[in-house]
């Protein structure tokens, strides 16, 4: 494949918004060409493609830094990492962040090859977090091979859950021994377990969906993430907290480490839906944890979005088939929802169409701060000489309904069914390459590459 241009576009560059356009191939970006200083590539000929935007938005292609493809649990995830990133490329997402998460007794090579094996089909770029579990101590003896063998330097904590409940003490531990050089992060599921299972036991199991939210309030949360606060000012470990969802946490990030070295993601659904969602026959479907939220936490969020303080929107991408979500107890029922395909145009039409989010916001929200965080940057979220040819052509004035008829990827039902969304992806490239269309995905099984950090 030779090289491609497009023009007339409204760029999104780290330096600010041009009208004008690039000159790609297979080997990254060449030029950003901007039309107002007239700078432009010489010496393409004929046989260069040439795109006219017609004043789209282009964007680098987005980062979901955490999503699960597969990979865990008795209950199957709908969607694998072939399915999975079908769904990715449709939404204007070219890279995601999974997991190696060890079974009980399973090591971190035979983990770490376990995922390599499944994500072998992907068709975007993918990275992993390396999960420490309760033996995080028999984990960590091969360090070395899970960092320079493998080019992982990410962490995924939980302190809840079993097999993977961490108390804080362990977290200390793990922050004193892993934080001495800023490289490493660690992003984590935050959660008060012991009072989780408190109000478990105190309100007993039921099938109203409602009690997912009553045994997890806003508490269950905001305690462990205070704690997890001080513990990286102390350590100067480097902190994302998963899926965060109230206005408790949020205010976190007017404290010291607010930026850089203590960050927050949170994902659509929590700025979409609210713990109304969990009452009456379908409230199964709206069951994720942390669980939906109060209108006022999800006030909070967008709000700390709008100013920048809220820096990274992922998806937390686990959906399951309607049929092992459908007349479980919430104490039984497996959590998690899709969002994959919609995170990129929902953050366009909520955040910059309805609540005037700008455009550099937009893409640092959706792709430049993951790529930054995560050690991705510059080749990843970012349009400039030299990046990956992973771009997102949005064109502001179509429109988007989500739900199964759109869906590229293998779930069966969307909490989104039926949502109309302000402006259209209407062109996907992926390393050089257009992998969709506006109407479908053509990548090939495979075509996605591992992302190792050195």
């Amino acid at each position: 494949m030779g090289r491609t241009r497009i023009v007339n576009a409204r760029v999104v560059t780290p330096k600010g918004v041009c009208y004008g356009g690039v000159v790609f191939d297979e080997q990254g970006i060449i030029a950003v060409e901007d039309a107002a200083t007239e700078c432009c590539t010489t010496g393409l000929d004929d046989s260069v493609e040439t795109i006219d935007a017609g004043g789209a938005w282009l964007v680098p292609g987005g980062i979901d830094p955490h999503v699960h493809f597969g990979g865990f649990g008795d209950i199957p995830i709908a969607d694998d990492f072939w399915t999975g990133s079908l769904g990715a490329l449709a939404g204007g997402t070219t890279t995601v962040m999974d997991f190696c998460e060890p079974s009980v007794e399973e090591d971190a090579r035979a983990v770490i090859a376990r995922r390599m094996a499944d994500a072998s089909r992907s068709a975007v770029d993918y990275a992993f977090h390396f999960v420490l579990s309760e033996q995080y101590r028999d984990l960590l003896r091969d360090l070395a091979y899970i960092e320079d063998e493998c080019g992982i330097r990410d962490y995924k904590l939980f302190t809840v859950y079993g097999n993977t409940t961490l108390t804080l003490s362990d977290v200390r531990e793990i922050f004193e021994r892993l934080s001495d050089d800023g490289r490493r992060t660690f992003l984590i599921h935050a959660e008060d377990a012991d009072l989780v299972a408190c109000l478990e036991e105190e309100l007993g199991d039921s099938a109203d969906m409602q009690y997912l939210a009553r045994t997890r309030p806003d508490a269950v949360e905001f305690r462990e993430c205070e704690a997890l606060h001080e513990l990286a000012g102390e350590t100067g470990a480097r902190v994302c907290i998963a899926h965060s969802t109230c206005a408790e946490t949020v205010a976190l990030l007017d404290e010291p480490l607010a930026r850089g070295q203590f960050e927050l993601e949170t994902c659509p659904h929590y700025l979409a839906f609210t713990e109304e969602k969990l009452a009456g026959e379908q409230g199964a479907r709206y069951t994720m944890v942390p669980p939906l939220r109060s209108e006022a936490d999800q006030a909070a969020l967008w709000d700390a979005i709008l100013a920048g303080k809220l820096r990274i929107l992922s998806t937390d991408h686990c959906p399951y088939s309607a049929r092992y979500k459908d007349g479980k107890t919430y104490q039984a029922i497996p959590n998690g929802v899709d969002g994959v395909q919609w995170r990129m145009i929902y953050a366009f039409s909520e955040g910059v169409a309805k609540r005037g989010l700008t455009m550099p916001r937009f893409v640092d929200l959706t792709s430049a701060n993951a790529a930054r965080f995560y050690g991705m940057w510059p080749r990843k979220g970012c349009i400039a000489a030299g990046s990956d040819a992973d771009l997102v052509l949005i064109d502001p004035a179509g429109t988007t309904t989500l739900g199964i008829d759109a869906s590229a990827s293998a779930i069966d039902y969307s909490i989104y069914e039926g949502m109309e969304l302000s402006g259209r992806i209407v062109r996907v490239f992926k390393g050089g390459r257009e992998v969709y269309d506006g109407e479908r995905v053509s990548a090939e099984p495979g075509s996605g590459r591992f992302l190792a950090r050195s």
